[in-house]
């Protein structure tokens, strides 16, 4: 019964690293990690379409990594937990730290 549990824990946890384990997601991530912003100002901070960013933060959202709130025409995305930061944190400095 444990086991069971933990194994869809683990399953769980693996298909939002597989979400997370690219680098516009990353970035957003970052971003997001300064306060909510909309896809339009995500989209000029990465240099990438909205529609591009609208993706991207669809599977976030689907994972449960990003929430959203709509204001007239704009939808700010916002990190579900700020703990997010401190794997995105130790994800750079594992891989990122210049030798």
């Amino acid at each position: 019964m444990i086991n069971d549990y933990l194994q869809e824990r683990l399953e769980r946890a693996a298909r939002c690293l597989k979400v997370l384990a690219h680098p516009i997601r990353l970035r957003i991530i970052h971003l997001l990690g300064e306060g909510e912003l909309p896809v339009q100002e995500l989209g000029k901070a990465l240099g990438i379409s909205q529609s591009s960013v609208s993706q991207h933060v669809g599977l976030l959202k689907d994972k449960e990594i990003l929430e959203s709130r709509r204001v007239a025409q704009q939808v700010f995305y916002r990190l579900r937990d700020a703990r997010l930061l401190q794997l995105t944190a130790i994800t750079r400095e594992l891989f990122c730290r210049l030798e």
